[in-house]
Protein backbone atom coordinates (compact mmCIF):
# COMPACT_ATOMS: atom_id res chain seq x y z
CA UNK A 1 0.00 0.00 0.00
CA UNK A 2 1.34 3.75 -1.13
CA UNK A 3 1.84 5.80 2.00
CA UNK A 4 0.00 8.27 2.28
CA UNK A 5 1.91 12.04 2.16
CA UNK A 6 2.14 14.09 5.18
CA UNK A 7 0.67 17.27 4.66
CA UNK A 8 -0.86 18.86 7.70
CA UNK A 9 -2.86 21.76 7.80
CA UNK A 10 -1.41 24.65 9.27
CA UNK A 11 -4.46 26.91 8.19
CA UNK A 12 -8.00 25.70 7.00
CA UNK A 13 -7.66 25.53 3.16
CA UNK A 14 -3.84 25.54 4.01
CA UNK A 15 -1.96 22.35 3.75
CA UNK A 16 1.47 22.56 3.97
CA UNK A 17 2.59 21.80 0.52
CA UNK A 18 0.23 24.87 -1.12
CA UNK A 19 2.46 27.33 2.04
CA UNK A 20 5.54 25.29 0.53
CA UNK A 21 4.37 26.38 -2.86
CA UNK A 22 3.64 30.05 -2.37
CA UNK A 23 6.67 30.80 -0.29
CA UNK A 24 9.02 29.97 -3.47
CA UNK A 25 7.02 32.35 -5.49
CA UNK A 26 7.87 35.67 -5.27
CA UNK A 27 4.20 36.56 -6.53
CA UNK A 28 2.24 34.64 -4.01
CA UNK A 29 3.18 37.36 -1.50
CA UNK A 30 -0.45 38.39 -1.23
CA UNK A 31 -1.27 34.43 -0.68
CA UNK A 32 1.17 34.19 2.17
CA UNK A 33 -0.05 37.53 4.02
CA UNK A 34 -4.21 35.88 4.09
CA UNK A 35 -2.35 32.52 5.05
CA UNK A 36 -0.59 34.41 7.81
CA UNK A 37 -4.06 35.94 9.04
CA UNK A 38 -5.86 32.80 8.76
CA UNK A 39 -3.94 31.42 10.93
CA UNK A 40 -3.52 33.55 13.38
CA UNK A 41 -7.47 33.92 13.10
CA UNK A 42 -8.37 30.43 13.76
CA UNK A 43 -5.50 29.99 16.57
CA UNK A 44 -5.90 33.35 18.58
CA UNK A 45 -8.67 35.49 17.76
CA UNK A 46 -11.76 33.53 17.01
CA UNK A 47 -10.47 31.94 20.39
CA UNK A 48 -10.25 35.36 22.36
CA UNK A 49 -13.80 36.63 20.56
CA UNK A 50 -15.77 33.47 22.19
CA UNK A 51 -13.81 33.86 25.41
CA UNK A 52 -14.75 37.65 25.52
CA UNK A 53 -18.05 37.24 24.43
CA UNK A 54 -18.82 33.81 26.58
CA UNK A 55 -20.99 34.19 29.70
CA UNK A 56 -19.95 35.38 32.48
CA UNK A 57 -16.57 36.10 31.55
CA UNK A 58 -16.00 38.95 34.03
CA UNK A 59 -15.07 36.11 36.15
CA UNK A 60 -13.97 33.03 34.73
CA UNK A 61 -12.34 33.49 31.55
CA UNK A 62 -9.12 36.72 32.02
CA UNK A 63 -6.53 34.37 32.69
CA UNK A 64 -7.16 32.03 29.14
CA UNK A 65 -7.74 35.64 27.51
CA UNK A 66 -4.67 36.41 28.59
CA UNK A 67 -2.07 33.38 27.56
CA UNK A 68 -3.62 33.16 24.69
CA UNK A 69 -2.26 37.07 24.30
CA UNK A 70 0.44 36.22 25.69
CA UNK A 71 1.26 33.39 23.22
CA UNK A 72 0.56 35.94 20.41
CA UNK A 73 3.05 38.63 21.66
CA UNK A 74 5.57 36.42 21.20
CA UNK A 75 4.37 34.81 17.89
CA UNK A 76 4.01 38.07 15.99
CA UNK A 77 7.49 39.27 17.75
CA UNK A 78 8.80 35.60 16.24
CA UNK A 79 6.97 36.38 13.17
CA UNK A 80 8.71 40.12 12.90
CA UNK A 81 12.27 39.09 13.89
CA UNK A 82 12.15 35.68 12.08
CA UNK A 83 12.25 33.36 14.80
CA UNK A 84 11.93 29.35 14.98
CA UNK A 85 11.35 29.81 18.82
CA UNK A 86 12.86 31.46 21.91
CA UNK A 87 14.02 28.65 23.23
CA UNK A 88 17.87 28.26 23.77
CA UNK A 89 17.85 24.76 23.51
CA UNK A 90 15.81 24.54 20.60
CA UNK A 91 17.98 27.00 18.96
CA UNK A 92 21.23 25.07 19.31
CA UNK A 93 19.22 22.45 17.68
CA UNK A 94 18.26 24.14 14.30
CA UNK A 95 21.50 22.93 12.57
CA UNK A 96 20.23 19.48 12.51
CA UNK A 97 17.73 20.16 9.99
CA UNK A 98 19.84 21.73 7.45
CA UNK A 99 18.05 24.86 6.59
CA UNK A 100 18.91 26.43 3.35
CA UNK A 101 21.60 29.61 4.15
CA UNK A 102 18.60 32.35 3.89
CA UNK A 103 16.50 30.36 6.32
CA UNK A 104 19.92 29.87 9.06
CA UNK A 105 19.30 32.10 12.10
CA UNK A 106 22.31 33.48 13.51
CA UNK A 107 23.29 34.15 16.92
CA UNK A 108 23.41 37.58 16.90
CA UNK A 109 19.63 37.40 16.21
CA UNK A 110 18.55 34.80 18.87
CA UNK A 111 15.93 36.28 21.59
CA UNK A 112 14.96 34.84 24.81
CA UNK A 113 11.65 35.17 25.68
CA UNK A 114 12.02 37.74 27.95
CA UNK A 115 13.61 39.68 25.44
CA UNK A 116 10.99 39.30 22.51
CA UNK A 117 8.23 41.03 25.10
CA UNK A 118 10.72 43.84 25.41
CA UNK A 119 11.69 44.69 21.79
CA UNK A 120 7.42 44.00 21.01
CA UNK A 121 6.59 47.08 23.48
CA UNK A 122 9.70 48.87 22.56
CA UNK A 123 8.31 49.43 18.79
CA UNK A 124 7.69 52.99 18.33
CA UNK A 125 4.31 51.07 16.28
CA UNK A 126 3.55 49.30 19.52
CA UNK A 127 4.12 52.37 21.89
CA UNK A 128 0.70 54.14 20.92
CA UNK A 129 -1.36 51.37 21.16
CA UNK A 130 0.17 49.75 24.62
CA UNK A 131 0.80 52.96 26.40
CA UNK A 132 2.27 52.70 30.26
CA UNK A 133 3.09 48.58 29.59
CA UNK A 134 6.81 47.47 30.42
CA UNK A 135 7.56 44.79 28.19
CA UNK A 136 9.68 43.22 31.13
CA UNK A 137 7.70 43.66 33.96
CA UNK A 138 4.03 42.29 31.31
CA UNK A 139 6.88 38.95 30.86
CA UNK A 140 7.50 38.78 34.44
CA UNK A 141 4.07 39.41 35.99
CA UNK A 142 1.83 37.73 33.45
CA UNK A 143 3.21 35.79 30.60
CA UNK A 144 5.23 34.26 32.90
CA UNK A 145 3.15 33.83 35.59
CA UNK A 146 0.22 32.38 33.50
CA UNK A 147 2.86 29.84 32.15
CA UNK A 148 4.46 28.48 34.75
CA UNK A 149 1.78 28.99 37.61
CA UNK A 150 -1.39 29.33 36.40
CA UNK A 151 -1.72 33.02 37.98
CA UNK A 152 -0.35 36.03 37.22
CA UNK A 153 2.43 37.72 39.65
CA UNK A 154 3.88 40.52 41.56
CA UNK A 155 0.66 42.13 42.22
CA UNK A 156 -0.84 42.21 38.54
CA UNK A 157 -4.84 41.81 38.01
CA UNK A 158 -6.63 41.37 34.86
CA UNK A 159 -10.02 43.72 35.34
CA UNK A 160 -12.76 45.04 32.58
CA UNK A 161 -14.41 47.81 34.26
CA UNK A 162 -11.38 50.10 33.88
CA UNK A 163 -11.58 52.78 31.02
CA UNK A 164 -7.61 52.51 30.40
CA UNK A 165 -5.24 49.74 29.08
CA UNK A 166 -2.92 49.60 32.16
CA UNK A 167 -1.92 51.43 35.35
CA UNK A 168 1.30 50.35 36.01
CA UNK A 169 1.24 51.95 39.28
CA UNK A 170 -1.73 49.66 40.29
CA UNK A 171 -0.65 47.10 38.42
CA UNK A 172 -3.85 46.71 36.67
CA UNK A 173 -4.66 45.42 33.03
CA UNK A 174 -7.84 46.22 30.81
CA UNK A 175 -7.75 42.55 29.10
CA UNK A 176 -10.26 43.26 26.96
CA UNK A 177 -8.88 46.91 25.99
CA UNK A 178 -5.40 44.73 25.37
CA UNK A 179 -7.07 41.63 23.28
CA UNK A 180 -8.34 44.61 21.19
CA UNK A 181 -5.45 46.58 20.33
CA UNK A 182 -3.01 43.48 20.30
CA UNK A 183 -5.43 42.60 16.92
CA UNK A 184 -4.58 45.89 15.92
CA UNK A 185 -0.84 45.76 16.37
CA UNK A 186 -1.35 42.39 14.37
CA UNK A 187 -2.64 44.14 11.60
CA UNK A 188 -0.81 46.76 11.43
CA UNK A 189 2.12 43.96 10.46
CA UNK A 190 0.09 42.36 7.73
CA UNK A 191 -0.07 45.99 5.99
CA UNK A 192 3.47 46.31 6.23
CA UNK A 193 4.20 43.24 4.82
CA UNK A 194 1.60 44.11 1.59
CA UNK A 195 3.07 47.28 1.49
CA UNK A 196 6.80 46.01 1.33
CA UNK A 197 8.57 44.91 -1.65
CA UNK A 198 9.26 40.85 -1.15
CA UNK A 199 13.34 41.28 -0.59
CA UNK A 200 12.83 43.79 2.21
CA UNK A 201 14.29 42.58 5.60
CA UNK A 202 10.80 42.51 6.70
CA UNK A 203 9.75 39.77 4.25
CA UNK A 204 13.21 37.98 4.47
CA UNK A 205 12.18 37.48 8.12
CA UNK A 206 8.60 36.38 7.77
CA UNK A 207 9.53 34.02 4.86
CA UNK A 208 12.24 32.33 7.47
CA UNK A 209 9.74 31.98 10.52
CA UNK A 210 7.39 30.19 7.71
CA UNK A 211 9.66 28.00 6.55
CA UNK A 212 10.75 27.04 10.02
CA UNK A 213 6.93 26.66 10.86
CA UNK A 214 6.74 24.15 8.00
CA UNK A 215 10.12 22.35 8.90
CA UNK A 216 9.14 22.13 12.86
CA UNK A 217 5.58 20.94 11.78
CA UNK A 218 6.77 17.81 9.89
CA UNK A 219 7.81 14.30 11.55
CA UNK A 220 11.62 14.76 12.49
CA UNK A 221 13.54 12.25 10.86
Amino acid sequence: MRKKKFDPLLAEGWPMSKVQLCLADRSQKNMLVSFVRKRFEERFFGPIRVLRRAADNSQGYGFAMMSLCSLLVESIESFRLGLPSTYRPDMRNLHTYSPPRECEVPQTEWRTGHQVFEEFFKEPKQKWLFPGIDGAKFCEGIRNGLLHQAQTKNGWTLRIDRKRLCAPKAHVINRNLFARRLEKAFHVYLRELQKADWDDELWRKARRKIWWLIKLSQPKA
